[in-house]
């Protein structure tokens, strides 16, 4: 999952936006910045480490081809963002463009923002990066500007090809996954840890 579940995951458990942006942004510990940060990064990474392992997506990232399959937990991620944003009346209550524009709003407005992530809220809400996911070209964009950040961005480009004929098995998958998903996004929150 990409920024745009962790977001809505954040929104559904009322935690932390800027904690679910930063996830992947703070390194290592982060027991000293403030609670609410630290419980939306606590739930970024608890979810990403529970779908990481499940057998859904592990049977899905088997199914990639060639070189797509050392990648294909980063194109799963940009994917489920896709159907979710595609798919987005299902599981949210609040129209796509009205969340996304809420959502660049608290965002940018939060003090807690880790100053490494400001940055990158900014360009999300300056191109609508969220609610661009609903569309192939938005998809194709993310995939291209992760590749330009890996040391070997070829194992990245084109990828959405490899997503195109696996978009039935990855739809049905992610329809599965992703209640569950939410399911376990709420006990999480529920279970947070006072550090």
């Amino acid at each position: 999952m990409n920024f745009l579940a962790h977001l809505h995951l954040a929104d559904l458990t009322q935690t932390s936006l800027a904690g679910a942006l930063a996830g992947d942004f703070v390194k290592g510990r982060f027991d000293d910045q403030p609670e609410a940060l630290k419980q939306g990064i606590w739930l970024h990474r608890q979810v990403d480490s529970h779908i990481d392992g499940h057998p859904l997506l592990l049977q899905l990232k088997s199914r990639f081809p060639g070189h797509y399959r050392r990648t294909s937990g980063i194109l799963l991620d940009m994917a489920f963002d896709h159907h979710l944003a595609r798919h987005w009346d299902q599981y949210h209550p609040l129209p796509l463009p009205q969340f996304c524009q809420h959502t660049y709003r608290i965002l940018l407005s939060d003090p807690q923002l880790p100053p490494q992530c400001r940055p990158l809220a900014t360009h999300m809400s300056q191109g609508d990066w969220l609610g661009n996911y609903a569309h192939h070209s938005g998809l194709t964009r993310a995939i291209n500007g992760i590749a330009q950040r890996l040391s070997r961005p070829q194992m990245l480009l084109g990828g959405e090809q490899a997503l195109a004929q696996l978009e039935p098995e990855i739809l049905s998958t992610f329809s599965r996954l992703y209640p569950q998903i939410i399911d376990f996004a709420h006990d999480a929150a529920r279970r947070y840890p006072q550090f």
